[in-house]
């Protein structure tokens, strides 16, 4: 069985299309900054932990995605492993000039339970929710909170069907997710 690392997972801030993004990983610190004009992710990062828990091996899994900065890429993928443990890799590269050599920075890679992960994703959600509302993250952000993705990632952390149609309880459980999570 894979070591199990200390990971925190922390949103900063959002504001004028920017996302700051700290992963903490065994007490060293990495700063991600992510543009809204050229990737989505939170969405990204809720749907890759769901298809982890709950695709087919015969289903598309979104389990490879990259945020984008202007010049520079984190390059994510997230590994199953046994025991519901998850492998994450985050590749971090930047070019100094449009079109010119990229380079990378670091390679990070990381090992914690699916829980853990989704319940500090989900918690990190919450927040930002809490502290903008939708219409303030559309404001900040550029583009809709992806509110679908974290009730189903919610709905799978808490043993719930995934597939419920029913918008009062999806509200109830966004407007709590933070003290669940």
């Amino acid at each position: 069985m894979p070591s199990i690392d200390r990971v925190q997972f922390r949103l900063v801030d959002v504001s004028a299309g920017w996302l700051e993004v700290c992963l903490n990983l065994n007490d060293t610190a990495y700063d991600l900054s992510v543009s809204s004009a050229l990737s989505e992710p939170l969405r990204d990062l809720f749907q890759g932990l769901l298809d982890l828990r709950q695709a087919r091996d015969d289903e598309y899994r979104h389990l490879e995605f990259e945020w984008v900065g202007e010049g520079w890429m984190y390059e994510w993928t997230l590994t199953p492993l046994e025991n519901d443990m998850v492998r994450a890799r985050v590749a971090f590269s930047g070019q100094r000039t449009e079109g010119g050599k990229v380079f990378p920075v670091w390679n990070l890679q990381f090992s914690l339970g699916w829980e853990d992960f989704a319940a500090q994703a989900l918690e990190q959600g919450a927040g930002l929710l809490r502290a903008h509302g939708f219409a303030g993250y559309l404001e900040r952000w550029g583009k809709d909170f992806p509110a679908g993705q974290m009730v189903r990632l919610g709905h799978a952390l808490h043993g719930l069907d995934a597939g419920i149609e029913d918008f009062d309880r999806e509200l109830t459980y966004i407007s709590s997710a933070g003290a669940q999570a």
